[in-house]
């Protein structure tokens, strides 16, 4: 390990250790407020808690799948054909860009 950053990672190692008990606190008080309903709570001076309504999941409408299966082994012909009209092509496919991942995980006396 490079020293000059040991101070920084024995901070990181430090701070994880009392956020964790504060997290799980905070997650179950979230769990806690959901049943109270959705609404918006004021503390003056001190901020606000805003409860959105629970969402269930719902049909938004319809789009067309292609089986991969079935169009490795359509015709060649009848698959070069959708693709010569524009009904089937290709497109690249590209991975999320982002920051490099720091994971600080303490051990726990």
């Amino acid at each position: 390990m490079n020293h000059n950053i040991r101070p920084l990672v024995e901070e990181l190692l430090q701070l994880k250790a009392k956020l964790i008990p504060l997290e799980a606190t905070f997650e179950r008080k979230k769990e806690e407020i959901r049943s109270a309903g959705a609404d918006t709570y004021e503390v003056p001076g001190k901020g606000k808690v805003t409860v959105a309504a629970a969402t269930q999941r719902a049909p938004k409408g319809t789009a067309i799948v292609l089986d991969p299966e079935k169009l490795a082994i359509a015709d060649p012909k009848l698959t070069a054909s959708l693709f010569e009209l524009g009904i089937l092509r290709t497109d690249t496919i590209y991975s999320r860009a982002c920051k490099a991942r720091v994971e600080v995980t303490p051990e726990m006396a």
